[in-house]
C-alpha cells in the first residue's frame, strides 16, 4: 500500500502551523509519538536511574524499551550493543578516544572526503594524539562516488580503523557499504559508519553490513536531538570506557556517561513508534520478501516501514521524469 501523505502529515503537529520548512538536510519535524514519549516521561517517570522507587523504576523501564527498540531497528544483536548520547559528534568522540588506546605510532586510519566532517576530525585529532597517518579516500566529481581503487590500495596497508558514511549529507550519495565493509574487515581494520544521513531513508541492518559500529542521530528521522551508536558487543566489552567511577562496568552504561538525557531516548522510542504505526499501516507488501530475509515481530515491521519510505520516494522521482 502507497503512504497516504496525508495520513502521513497528520503524525506531525509542527505541520500545522502556516511555516514552510527547508531545514530537511539539518533535521526534520518531530512524529507525535515522539513528543508523546517525552511528555509522558517528564510527567510519569521523570527520575534518576536505578533507584528503589516506582518514577526511577518506571524510567528505566522506558530507557530499557528504547535500547531494544533501537536494536530492532538497526537489526543490532541484543539491546546491550546500542549506546545513547547527545549526537553522532560527540558519540564519535567518544568512542574516537576509547580506541586511541588501541593504536600505535605510525598506525594507519582511513577517511574519506566524502564524510561530514563529524566522522573526520575525532580521527584526525586520534592520530595527532598517537602519531598515527591518516589516509584520505577521495570521490569522482563527476558522479560524487568514493573511489574504490583508492580504498583498495589504502587496504592493502592493512589500516587499523576504516572510518566512512552510509550516505552523503552534501551530495546524497549512497555508498556500498557492505562491499567496502568486507574489504576493510579481510584486511583486518575496524570499520566506523556514520549513519546520520541514511538512516530515515532506508533500511539498516548491521548484522548483515557487518560493520564494528554505527552511528545515527534520531533528530533526523523524527525524534528530538540525540544521537544512537551500534557497537559490536565483544568489542564494546573489550574496550576501556572513560568514565567516572560510579557508573557501571556493564554494557552499555559504561559507555553512556553521568545522567543521561532520559526524556530525550524517550522521545527516540516514540520516533521509532512512529515507524511502527508506517510499517503497520503502509509497509504490508514487503512483508513476504523480508520475512523471507529472517525478519519477524518489531524487527520487520521496521523494515516493512523504511522499505515503503524507499519505495514511495523513488516512485516520486519516477512520476516527476
Amino acid at each position: 500500500m502507497p503512504l497516504n501523505l496525508n495520513r502521513v502529515r497528520e503524525q506531525f503537529p509542527s505541520l500545522n502551523r502556516p511555516a514552510v520548512f527547508f531545514d530537511n538536510p539539518g533535521g526534520t519535524q518531530i512524529a507525535k509519538q515522539s513528543l508523546d514519549r517525552i511528555n509522558k516521561y517528564l510527567l510519569e517517570s521523570n527520575a534518576n536511574h536505578e533507584g528503589a522507587f516506582e518514577t526511577s523504576q518506571k524510567s528505566d523501564e522506558v530507557l530499557n524499551e528504547a535500547h531494544a527498540a533501537m536494536a530492532d531497528f538497526l537489526n543490532a544483536a541484543r539491546p546491550e550493543e546500542i549506546v545513547f548520547g547527545n549526537n553522532m559528534t560527540t558519540l564519535t568522540l567518544h568512542m574516537s578516544r576509547t580506541l586511541a588506546r588501541t593504536l600505535n605510532a605510525g598506525d594507519e586510519i582511513v577517511v574519506t572526503r566524502l564524510d561530514h566532517d563529524a566522522n573526520i576530525s575525532p580521527w584526525l585529532l586520534v592520530a595527532e594524539d598517537k602519531g598515527c597517518k591518516i589516509t584520505w579516500i577521495d570521490f569522482d566529481v563527476e558522479d560524487c562516488t568514493l573511489k574504490m581503487d583508492e580504498f583498495e590500495k589504502a587496504l592493502a596497508r592493512k589500516p587499523k580503523i576504516v572510518a566512512f558514511g552510509y550516505a552523503s549529507n552534501a551530495v546524497g550519495t549512497i555508498n556500498p557499504v557492505r562491499q567496502i565493509t568486507k574489504m576493510a574487515k579481510e584486511a583486518g581494520a575496524l570499520v566506523y559508519i556514520d549513519a546520520v544521513q541514511y538512516a530515515p531513508h532506508g533500511p539498516i541492518d548491521v548484522q548483515a553490513i557487518g560493520c564494528d559500529f554505527l552511528v545515527c542521530s534520531s533528530y533526523k528521522f523524527f525524534g528530538p536531538h540525540a544521537g544512537a551508536l551500534y557497537g559490536r558487543y565483544e568489542l564494546l566489552d573489550e574496550l576501556k570506557a572513560y568514565k567516572v567511577r560510579p557508573a557501571t562496568n556493564k554494557l552499555p552504561g559504561k559507555f553512556e556517561t553521568g545522567t543521561q538525557n532520559h526524556e530525550g531516548i524517550a522521545g527516540v522510542l516514540g520516533a521509532l513508534e512512529y515507524f511502527e504505526w508506517l510499517g503497520n499501516q503502509f509497509g504490508g507488501a514487503a512483508a513476504e520478501s523480508l520475512t523471507e530475509n529472517g525478519y519477524a515481530g518489531r524487527r520487520l515491521v521496521y523494515k516493512q516501514a523504511m522499505t515503503a519510505i524507499r519505495s514511495s520516494r523513488t516512485n516520486r522521482r519516477s512520476r516527476v521524469r
